[in-house]
Formats: C-alpha cells, sequence, structure tokens
C-alpha cells in the first residue's frame, strides 16, 4: 500500500506536467491517453476529461515538477528498499547507491512512456483488430519484461547478475500484462461508479486502487523470484539450469564469505596449565 500511494504521488505530479507541457491544441492529451488505456466512456471519460484538464498558468508546471521530483525520489528509494531486502542485501555507501537509483528512476519513467507509446502505435498498424490486440500485449509483454528486469538491476547498485532477475522480470512482465488486460473489463465499470458517487475525487480513489494491483504485481514477483533464487529444490534447480542461470547463482553463492566456524582460542593465562 505505502509503494501505491508513492507511486500515486509521484504519477499525478507527473501527468500534469504532461499536461502542462502539452500544446494548447493538444491539451488533453493525459486524458486520451487514460481513456485510451481503459477504454472509458460516458460519465467515466467525462470525469477524466474535467479532472485533467489543461492547466491554465506556468506555476502549476514548476509545482509539478518539484513534486515529482520528491516524489520520484521517495518511490525510487522505497523500490529500493523492498528489493535490497528481498535479495538479502545490505545497502550500499557513497555516490553510486545515489547514481542508481536515480537511474532507475530514469529509466522507469522512460520505459514507461516508450511502452505507451509503442502500444499507441501499434494501435494504428492497419492490421485490424484481429491482429493488433495480439500485438499489444506481445508489445506489452516484452517491453515489461526489459522494464522489470532492468529497473531492480540498477536499483541494486549492479550487484546482483542482470541474468538472475530475468525470473522477475518474466513474472512481473506476464502477471501485469494479465492485469493490463483485466484492468479494461473492471476499470470503466468502477471509473463510472466512483465518479457519480464522489465526483472527480471518484476518479483519483480508483486510480489508486489501481495503483494497489500493481504495487502487489511487484512485491509478489519480487518475494517469489528472491525466494526461487535462492532456493535448492530439485525443480528450481532444474528451471534456474533451463535459464542458463543455475551457474551464476552457484557462483554468487561461492563468493560470499564463509562464516568463522572452529575452535575458540584460548586466553594465554590458560595455555600450559
Amino acid at each position: 500500500m505505502v509503494l501505491a500511494s508513492q507511486a500515486f504521488t509521484a504519477l499525478i505530479p507527473l501527468l500534469l506536467l504532461a499536461s502542462t507541457l502539452a500544446p494548447a491544441d493538444d491539451g488533453d492529451v493525459v486524458s486520451r491517453g487514460i481513456i485510451r488505456r481503459f477504454q472509458l466512456g460516458g460519465g467515466a471519460a467525462d470525469a477524466v476529461r474535467q479532472l485533467f484538464a489543461h492547466p491554465g498558468g506556468g506555476a502549476t508546471g514548476v509545482l509539478s515538477v518539484f513534486l515529482l521530483f520528491f516524489s520520484g525520489v521517495s518511490l525510487a528509494r522505497r523500490m529500493q528498499r523492498m528489493y535490497q531486502q528481498a535479495w538479502q542485501l545490505e545497502p550500499s555507501a557513497g555516490v553510486g547507491r545515489a547514481l542508481n537509483a536515480a537511474f532507475g528512476l530514469t529509466v522507469l519513467v522512460l520505459g514507461i512512456g516508450l511502452l505507451y507509446s509503442t502500444r499507441t502505435l501499434v494501435g494504428w498498424l492497419p492490421a485490424g483488430e484481429v491482429l493488433v490486440a495480439p500485438l499489444s500485449v506481445l508489445v506489452s509483454l516484452l517491453g515489461s519484461f526489459v522494464l522489470w528486469t532492468t529497473v531492480p538491476w540498477l536499483l541494486l547498485d549492479r550487484r546482483i547478475v542482470w541474468r538472475r532477475l530475468v525470473p522477475m522480470g518474466m513474472l512481473a512482465a506476464v502477471c501485469a500484462s494479465i492485469y493490463g488486460v483485466a484492468s479494461t473489463i473492471y476499470m470503466p465499470r468502477q471509473l463510472e461508479s466512483y465518479s457519480e458517487r464522489y465526483g472527480l475525487f471518484g476518479v483519483t480513489l480508483a486510480l489508486i486502487g489501481w495503483l494497489v494491483g500493481m504495487a502487489l504485481i511487484l512485491v509478489g514477483s519480487t518475494a517469489i523470484a528472491a525466494e526461487f533464487d535462492r532456493t535448492e529444490a530439485p525443480w528450481a534447480r532444474r528451471v534456474r539450469r533451463t535459464l542458463g542461470i543455475e551457474t551464476t547463482v552457484v557462483e554468487a553463492a561461492r563468493s560470499e564469505p564463509p562464516s568463522r566456524v572452529g575452535p575458540v582460542p584460548l586466553p594465554p593465562s590458560s595455555v600450559g596449565s
């Protein structure tokens, strides 16, 4: 829930900033994107258009930049702590930790934007609805896999080999793609119901609920992949060998410093007594 709330506080300034920087004749780019993403119509679409209407002044854009910076840094640190706890790594010291967190946040924002743009371009292809839907799902799978494998790799200060994060990226990509398809089914009804009950505030509640689902996917896929990486069960080792990461896991385990096990030395006064 904390991860979802911090993602929401980073999402709203980002969307407001995009609305501010958009040209005057294309000020509804954010609302059109949300409506297209969740296939909204009727009152839900009108509420989204009203919520993300083009701001009138530049003060909103400046405020959005500051809010985006601080909320984005907070989100990156929260995700960094989550990945470090799952993979049982101590926080790194020095400037490298902050730089990798900044790189991870940049890749996250650019990756989500690039993924959305690619899906939009796929939707414009003259391939018919029969082929557009499978192509969109395939693009979402590939893009989500690269995104949710690279971002943890950067937030973990690149101390985990990228290949060991492949299962986590695959699991997160599959779950996020299924969740995206399911969102087009239940989100229109939820946005319509919430907007009728609570007005514009209902739209924000629906978006927070959607982000909670995404946060659960990220937390669950991280925990499952970390345990899969550590377990010595035969089936897990077979799967790791199939993916080509079993050797990497063994080498990482051998590189850990062994614990000192042995007889405790006697104090000098007790020797020879």
